[in-house]
């Protein structure tokens, strides 16, 4: 129902009467609305001494004989607003229709207008007019006839009931409408609060989606970082500084930074440098940490959540120990690249020096003629040049300036050349004691690498005895394996070398014996060994197909044994440097910077038969070669000569006459080796010092070549 005003004291309410008699109709006029001049109903006793009521309510009465006028009065009022409070409604208005027709009518035009209906007959059932005209509250029955006060007490009340119900329904349209209102409001504010708990779960599920792509990212640094607050407590650490510890982060959080920087019992030196950089500045520095088992580059970052002081410092270390090693690798190698490069320079003077030596030693062989002496004399001359010349090889080998390919060698004479070696880097506290025995020593291997096995094993051995002293016992001798065995457990059966070193140092331990061969493992304080001398010696016994076998008590000492195969092959011995040199003939060109090497070449060569023309400068060589190029059947030159290199000359040499027969001569040179040098064109290589039987041997052989 649409909101109603509410009817002042002052207003009067609208009645409606229909009844076809117009007596009661004027009757109703008179009680209702009776005319102020006019009163001819008595108002009762009371009303008649006592003046009218202040607040008596009005009535604007409309009359109707019919029911049809009843209804159509109603529909009007409805449509210009003046709605009726109250109908007294006639049951019987012939010839139209009645009041019970009009009343039901009336309730579904108006639902809330007050209904009186009023009969002379008995016969109306109550019952069958409230079912017809319904609410029963809004419905009431009147029997004809009626008092007049009867009629005010009706109106009255029911205009009075029928103004609190349109208060009511005011109040009621007021209150759905507050309802109304609120209810929208709540489901603004409702709508409000989903928005931002659903804003508020959003960014929870970021915050922690971004806790957990942190903590991740924490987890998954390799680096070591570890957060540590204002008093120096461990406030959070990442995984791998958890294993790096050994230990779960739970085991770790909360304890001081000690714990994690000092070794147990330590007097936290480190703890007290790393303090030092929580000074809420950016620092990082290089630092060994024994604790986490490596070098580390250690930056120490400030944390901050204000601009006050700083809340604690990460820590971020990064492990260096690897880049250590190989820049000490690096630097080690540089080393020996230099020792390498004063090594060959000091190979070409050098041996410059022992081929001016041993070429005028062997020509006063030649002229010794039966004195005894001189001979036995000059024989150690060349002996000790020929001991020069190898120590200058082992020099450029150690210094990795040559490669040599396995030969067959003796042991002993090598053995026996390397102790002397030794002998001088020795303390005076350790005493060598050599058991080289007789018999077959013949093996197929580099010199250079045997030396590396007596050698390391010997400096291992010097090295457990350096402060007590002792005695270092060098073995060697052939022994027959018959088979799998305890002797050299793996080796198949046959003839075998057997080098023992044994010292009578501390012994190595049960527990690391099994550790020893391999690499970088060593007991030796920093700076002492790197660990790569017995890794090295196993490496190259098993390249040789053999075996090493080690026997060690704690106290007492250890022994080495080698096992190499012998080889029956004829071995080259210093003795056959000693035999003669074969004579030839023919016409040679030797070029060589160092006039009195000039001078020895050209002497040996013209002793054996050969007709020398020598020269110091290898441009006056090019140019008389050039001016007779078939003067001469064979050149030998020097490499390394001032404006023009022994190959070059043998390119201009070569350009001239491509069938000449060269042999290249030199002191050291690491670009050259015997391919490169046939490449380019040349018949032969030798190596100063030369020995007039080599150069005899070389010369002879590039004229057979020419020969054939």
């Amino acid at each position: 129902m649409p909101a109603m005003r509410h009817i002042g004291p002052t207003e009067p309410y609208h009645v409606l009467v229909a009844d076809d008699e117009p007596q009661i109709l004027e009757l109703f006029k008179e009680i209702l609305a009776p005319d102020d001049d006019l009163d001819l109903l008595p108002r009762g006793a009371s009303d008649a001494s006592s003046p009218a009521e202040p607040h008596a309510p009005s009535y604007a009465v409309t009359v109707c004989r019919q029911g049809e006028e009843a209804v159509s009065a109603v529909r009007e009022g409805l449509r210009t607003g003046r709605r009726y409070a109250v109908a007294f409604l006639d049951v019987r208005m012939p010839p139209g229709r009645g009041g019970l027709w009009a009343a039901a009518e009336m309730r579904r035009l108006d639902p809330y207008v007050q209904i009186v209906v009023m009969t002379a007959f008995s016969d109306i059932d109550a019952e069958e007019m409230a079912r017809r005209v319904p609410p029963a509250d809004r419905l009431l029955y009147q029997q004809k006839p009626f008092h007049p006060q009867e009629i005010r007490q009706f109106a009255a009340s029911l205009c009075s009931k029928w103004n609190s119900e349109r208060d009511f329904l005011t109040l009621q349209t007021r209150l759905e409408s507050i309802v109304a209102e609120r209810t929208r409001e709540l489901a603004e504010t409702n709508e409000r609060l989903t928005r931002e708990i659903r804003e508020r779960e959003r960014v929870a599920d970021l915050i922690a989606g971004a806790k957990r792509e942190w903590e991740g990212t924490f987890d998954s640094v390799q680096d070591l970082v570890v957060i540590i607050d204002r008093d120096m407590m461990v406030k959070r650490l990442n995984m791998a500084m958890a294993h790096r510890l050994g230990l779960s982060p739970k085991e770790v959080v909360g304890r001081p930074a000690l714990f994690i920087f000092d070794l147990p019992g330590a007097d936290g030196e480190l703890t007290r440098r790393l303090g030092a950089l929580t000074d809420g500045r950016f620092h990082s520095l290089e630092l060994s940490l024994p604790r986490l088992h490596g070098e580390f580059l250690i930056t120490a970052s400030p944390i901050y959540l204000s601009e006050d002081e700083p809340l604690g410092t990460v820590f971020v270390a990064h492990d260096v120990t690897e880049r250590k090693v190989l820049e000490k690798k690096l630097r080690q190698s540089q080393k020996m690249e230099a020792i390498g490069t004063l090594a060959g320079g000091i190979a070409h003077d050098f041996n410059n020096i022992l081929g001016i030596v041993m070429g005028f030693s062997e020509m006063i062989l030649d002229g010794a003629g039966g004195d005894e002496n001189l001979l036995r004399r000059t024989e150690h001359i060349l002996q000790a040049c020929r001991r020069g010349k190898d120590l200058v090889l082992q020099i450029l080998t150690f210094s990795r300036q040559t490669e040599e390919e396995s030969s067959t060698l003796r042991l002993s004479p090598l053995v026996k050349e390397t102790l002397k070696l030794i002998r001088a880097t020795l303390p005076h506290t350790v005493a060598i004691e050599e058991r080289i025995a007789g018999g077959p020593d013949t093996v197929l291997a580099e010199p250079a690498q045997i030396q590396q096995i007596v050698m390391n094993l010997c400096a291992n051995a010097a090295h457990a005895m350096r402060e007590t002293g002792g005695v270092l016992t060098v073995t060697l001798e052939a022994v027959h394996l018959p088979g799998q065995g305890r002797e050299a457990p793996g080796l198949p059966p046959g003839q075998y070398a057997r080098l023992a070193v044994r010292d009578t140092g501390h012994g190595i331990p049960k527990e690391i014996l099994d550790r020893i061969f391999d690499p970088f493992f060593t007991t030796k304080k920093p700076g002492e060994g790197t660990g790569m001398g017995l890794s090295v010696v196993h490496g190259i016994v098993r390249k040789y197909r053999g075996e090493v076998k080690v026997k060690s008590v704690v106290g007492q000492g250890t022994s080495f044994e080698v096992f190499l195969p012998l080889s029956f092959l004829t071995a080259h011995t210093a003795e056959e440097e000693s035999l003669g040199a074969a004579a030839g003939r023919g016409r040679i060109l030797y070029v060589d910077d160092e006039e009195s090497l000039a001078e020895i070449g050209a002497e040996l060569l013209a002793g054996l038969g050969f007709q020398v023309t020598a020269e110091t400068d290898p441009r006056q060589a090019l140019e008389r070669f050039r001016a007779e190029p078939g003067a001469f059947d064979v050149v030998v030159t020097d490499q390394t000569m001032p404006g023009l290199s022994g190959t070059d000359l043998s390119r201009e040499l070569l350009a001239i006459r491509p069938d000449l027969p060269i042999v290249l001569v030199t002191g050291f040179s690491e670009s050259l080796s015997k391919d490169r040098v046939k490449a380019l064109g040349i018949r032969d290589f030798l190596l100063k010092p030369v020995l007039r039987k080599d150069l005899a041997a070389a010369v002879s052989q590039a004229l057979g070549q020419e020969a054939g």
